[in-house]
């Protein structure tokens, strides 16, 4: 993959991001989840084990495994993405100031189609 085609596809997340942040929806949410982790995973390699930080984001003051109500799964969605909202832009700053070696800096019409 590119640079350019990271950047892009992370500006589209980020994008996605935005609008879940705005108007929460769980199945669009997750999807957005699989998608972001996707990429990410391609670029910066499989993440076994999330930081504790990163499983506590959106618990709130309930006891594990507790059903949430339509509020609680609106604000669950909401912190989650701006968790992950930071995630992405922290991504996208680093391979725009720094490059990454997994990143080639060839264009993305150069690629094969599999590898965008």
């Amino acid at each position: 993959m590119s640079r350019r085609r990271f950047l892009e596809l992370t500006d589209a997340l980020v994008a996605e991001g935005e609008a879940l942040v705005a108007d929460p929806d769980w199945n669009r949410f997750r999807m957005w989840l699989l998608n972001s982790d996707e990429l990410l995973e391609k670029v910066w390699g499989r993440m076994d084990r999330y930081h504790l930080a990163w499983l506590n984001v959106g618990r709130g003051s309930q006891p594990p495994g507790s059903d949430l109500d339509e509020e609680g799964s609106r604000r669950f969605v909401v912190e989650v993405s701006n968790a992950k909202l930071g995630v992405l832009r922290t991504m996208h700053a680093s391979v725009q100031r720094n490059g990454w070696t997994l990143l080639s800096d060839e264009d993305a019409r150069d690629e094969p189609e599999e590898a965008r």
